[in-house]
């Protein structure tokens, strides 16, 4: 006689096994594949990178966040962004219905394939985004050589 492996009474959805499926993937995922960008952080904000023919424009989304409450540092080739984005709510609020915004630290760490003009970064924050100019070194920009004609 065939046992079925699981109890006839169990009720499940697609979303709940979608659900289990993310977390298997999130678990192996930042178990040491790849752990960019959460690395072991309950969150990150989502961050955008462009290859500008100077520079680097960086992109993060920091909602809810002032300017005060984020650091940017360059060394290398590498920009970090920290901050803590705090709750909106007090712990001894009435119970939330859902929660589904993320608050507390996070760190973002961003290695660049060419070296930076560390001195000339800019950062500015405006409407929940972080923007950074990152210029590249003028060896990284490169430049074109005229060809000259000795005929």
């Amino acid at each position: 006689m065939p046992t079925f492996p699981f109890p006839r009474d169990l009720s499940f959805s697609v979303q709940d096994i979608r659900s289990e499926f993310d977390r298997l993937l999130d678990r192996v995922w930042h178990g040491g594949i790849n752990s960019a960008p959460l690395d072991g952080q309950d969150w990150a904000p989502a961050v955008d990178v462009i290859d500008e023919p100077l520079g680097y424009r960086i992109r993060v989304e920091v909602p809810g966040m002032t300017a005060e409450q984020i650091e940017v540092s360059v060394q290398k080739n590498v920009v970090t962004i920290q901050g803590r984005k705090p709750p909106v709510y007090d712990e001894g609020s009435p119970r939330r219905l859902r929660s589904e915004c993320r608050y507390g630290a996070f760190s973002r760490r961003i290695e660049l394939p060419n070296a930076i003009q560390d001195a000339d970064v800019k950062a500015t924050c405006k409407n929940g985004v972080l923007t950074l100019e990152v210029p590249k070194t003028p060896v990284a920009v490169g430049r074109t050589v005229p060809v000259e004609d000795q005929s």
